[in-house]
């Protein structure tokens, strides 16, 4: 009998033992996995846009750009954190990718982040822009067709980008807000925002942040390329302020 409680006794210990040892490794794992809310906000604060097709033999409008100045505002001000691999960030980096392209490549071949044989640019249901009038026009002068506060016959590329540069002298950084429907029809809104910092057609700059919103409807072929953009959204927004006229969407720092 005394041998009998003695073995029983050892398995209750050695069970106890076990489950003990268990207790102890789940709280370990949970420990060293569990990451705070403020570490993994902090995390994804630091994932940098993913600007995609920058080499190999490419025409660039003038070099190469470098982006660290940039990324750096974009995320010092930035108002959402999407987190990697997500539907949000995926959409994010494709239209910085191709914003790139639109600002730097000049032949259509070089551009990568869209279906060159189908895709056009669309402001607010207007006129429908080709990659070929993206690169002889600029961006600024396809989404601003029709504006009175802007003549875009007054301006070629060259022109309007140096104006917006000179104005908005830290960028003009643009974020994805929320993404409604995922391809191939992506439904989204979005943030474009810049401190006014250099004179505007004589204008002196207020030292404000300008701010402007809209949303944008995009289809993607199965390689994830842009096939058609149609873009919503106010181009007064920042031109009213900047012509210095009230009403204007600007923000003190």
């Amino acid at each position: 009998m005394s041998t009998l409680k003695e073995l029983i006794s050892h398995a209750s210990a050695g069970l106890i033992t076990l489950v003990v040892l268990a207790i102890v490794t789940i709280a370990v794992f949970y420990f060293i996995s569990a990451e705070p809310k403020e570490k993994s906000v902090e995390r994804l604060r630091t994932i940098l846009p993913k600007r995609d097709f920058m080499d190999g033999p490419i025409n660039w409008r003038t070099s190469k750009p470098d982006f660290t100045e940039i990324n750096r505002y974009f995320m010092k001000e930035k108002t959402r954190n999407h987190k990697e691999n997500s539907l949000e960030l995926t959409v994010e980096n494709l239209v910085k990718t191709w914003e790139m392209e639109a600002t730097h490549k000049v032949h259509a071949k070089d551009w990568k982040s869209i279906d060159p044989q189908r895709y056009y640019l669309r402001a607010n249901k207007g006129k429908k822009f080709s990659v070929e009038n993206l690169i002889k026009f600029g961006s600024y002068n396809c989404l601003m067709q029709g504006q009175p506060l802007y003549d875009v016959d007054a301006h070629t590329f060259q022109s309007s980008h140096e104006l917006f540069r000179g104005t908005f002298r830290n960028g003009f950084p643009w974020e994805v807000l929320d993404v409604y429907s995922g391809p191939p029809v992506i439904a989204f809104t979005w943030r474009h925002w810049a401190k006014w910092n250099g004179p505007y057609k004589g204008n002196s700059p207020s030292g404000k942040t300008m701010e402007m919103f809209g949303a944008a409807v995009v289809r993607v072929n199965q390689k994830l390329q842009i096939q058609d953009m149609d873009v919503f959204y106010d181009p007064n927004q920042i031109l009213v302020p900047l012509n210095n006229f009230k009403g204007s969407c600007s923000k003190s720092n």
